[in-house]
C-alpha cells in the first residue's frame, strides 16, 4: 500500500494560513479507483437501524472495525492498516518537523516518536501513550435546507494531526462541502477551548475542494482553524477518510485563555 505522503517533504508545506499541505491525486488512480468503489455501504458505517438519519450528520467506522471486523475487501484493510500504524505517524512528524508546536513536543517529553501506540476505539490510553486512527467518515444526504457539519473550529486540544482523504463519489453533483481554512481576526480568543468558534472572531483564508483523491493534512495548532462549507440540499453522501493521532493530555490551550484563568 503507497502512503499518502509517499514523495512528500517539508519544503511542500504550505505555511498560510497555518502549515498545511494539499494533494490532487494522492493515490494512483487504480488503487483510488478501488477504494471508492468499495466505499463502506451506509448498512455498514452508519445507521444500523430503521430510523432515516438526520440531515447532513456524521457517522464513522474506525480503522480497528474495518480491519477485524467488516468484511471489506483487502485493499480496505490494508489502507486504513498503513494509515494508523506507527510508520506513517513517523512519516507525518518527519512532514511537519519544523511546525509541531512547543507545548504538543513537551507534552510528549519533547519527541513525537519512540512513544507507544495503539488503535483508537480498541486500546486505551493505559495501554498506549499515543492512539492513532484512519477511520470512514460520511455526511448523509442534505434533505433539509442548506448547513455545515461543522462550522469554524478546532479539533480537540488532545489532537496531534488532522488528515483528510477524499472519496467524492463520481456521481456526487452537490454544491458545498468543501474544506475551509481560517485565520483569526484578532487573535485568538479566550473560548477556544470551546472547539466551536463564533464567524466573527475568524475569516475564511482559502478553500481546499471537496475533490476525489485529493488529501489535506496539518498539524494542530492553535492557527489550525478549519470547518466545511455549506452544503446545499443534495441525495448524495460525503465521503471521505479521517486520519489523526491523540494523547490523552489536552496539551493545546489559547495563549487568551490561558491569560484569563491566570496561567499567563
Amino acid at each position: 500500500m503507497r502512503s499518502l505522503l509517499s514523495g512528500l517533504g517539508p519544503d511542500d508545506v504550505r505555511l498560510d494560513p497555518f502549515p498545511h499541505l494539499v494533494v490532487p491525486n494522492a493515490l494512483d488512480e487504480e488503487t483510488h479507483q478501488r477504494l471508492s468503489e468499495t466505499f463502506p455501504p451506509f448498512s455498514m458505517i452508519g445507521w444500523a437501524g430503521k430510523a432515516t438519519p438526520r440531515s447532513n450528520c456524521r457517522f464513522q467506522l474506525s480503522a480497528w472495525q474495518i480491519m477485524e471486523m467488516t468484511p471489506l475487501p483487502d485493499i480496505w484493510k490494508a489502507f486504513v492498516g498503513h494509515h494508523s500504524a506507527p510508520a506513517f505517524f513517523a512519516e507525518v512528524v518527519a512532514l511537519f518537523r519544523d511546525h509541531w508546536p512547543t507545548a504538543l513536543k513537551e507534552a510528549l517529553g519533547g519527541d513525537l516518536l519512540n512513544h507507544s501506540m495503539g488503535l483508537m476505539m480498541r486500546d486505551s490510553f493505559n495501554e498506549a501513550r499515543i492512539l492513532q486512527d484512519a477511520r470512514a467518515e460520511i455526511n448523509t444526504p442534505v434533505t433539509t435546507v442548506p448547513s455545515t457539519s461543522r462550522g469554524p473550529h478546532l479539533d480537540m486540544p488532545n489532537r496531534l494531526f488532522t488528515c483528510l482523504y477524499y472519496l467524492r463519489h463520481p456521481d456526487d453533483d452537490a454544491v458545498g462541502g468543501d474544506l475551509e481554512l481560517f485565520r483569526w481576526k484578532n487573535g485568538p480568543i479566550s473560548n477556544t477551548e470551546t472547539y466551536a468558534l463564533p464567524g466573527d472572531s475568524v475569516e475564511v483564508a482559502a478553500v481546499v475542494p471537496y475533490q476525489a483523491n485529493q488529501m489535506v493534512i496539518f498539524p494542530q495548532g492553535i492557527d489550525a482553524i478549519h470547518g466545511v462549507s455549506v452544503r446545499h440540499p443534495t441525495p448524495h453522501t460525503r465521503r471521505y477518510v479521517f486520519i489523526s493521532a491523540e494523547i490523552e493530555q489536552n496539551w493545546l490551550v489559547s495563549p487568551a485563555a490561558a491569560t484569563v484563568s491566570g496561567e499567563g
